[in-house]
This record gives structure tokens, C-alpha cells and sequence, in this order.
């Protein structure tokens, strides 16, 4: 199945590439790169200059998927990522 904005959060996120748009920490806030690890809280994200773990929780990530950049809360993501696959609550709807 094709990856979209309405379905990103429910597809696997390993592979992607993301920018933090806003963090709770400062410091975090443009780190971007290619997601290359998932846990429950946080993403692990190879930024070419070595690799960041960041939380989900508490951000806001750009992802890039083809043509369109989709904006996403953290703590949508905030999930094993085996069970989030599975879920089938609420699409995320873009603004």
C-alpha cells in the first residue's frame, strides 16, 4: 500500500526522511535526516553527520514523501511500532 498523508502513521516510518519542525527542546528543533530506527518513544534519525535519537512525544515532524512535505504531532506516533501498524482509529487529516 501506497504511503499518504492520510495513512503515514500507520505505515512503517524506517526509511523515511523527516525534519523536526518544533520541539519541546530547543536544540532539536531542524535536525533532519532518514529515520533509521523506531522504538515505543523515539525515532533514531541518521542525519549524515552521525545518528540522533529524538523523542516523539512533545514534536513535530515534517515528513517527506514524494511530492508534498506532511506535517506531523509526535504523539500520534507514540507506539510500539508493530502495534501502531496495526491500528485503525483516526486518519490523521491535514490542515
Amino acid at each position: 500500500m501506497k504511503i499518504t498523508p492520510y495513512n503515514l502513521i500507520y505505515h512503517e516510518l524506517i526509511g523515511l526522511n523527516l525534519a523536526v519542525a518544533r520541539s519541546t527542546n530547543p536544540s532539536q528543533e531542524r535536525i533532519s535526516g532518514m529515520v533509521v530506527g523506531e522504538t515505543k518513544n523515539t525515532l533514531m534519525i541518521d542525519t549524515g553527520c552521525g545518528e540522533k535519537q529524538i523523542q516523539k512525544k512533545h514534536n513535530i515532524f515534517h515528513f517527506n514523501l514524494e511530492d508534498q512535505v506532511v506535517s506531523v504531532a509526535g504523539s500520534l506516533l507514540v507506539s510500539r511500532p508493530e502495534n501502531r501498524i496495526k491500528k485503525k482509529g483516526k486518519r490523521y487529516k491535514l490542515n
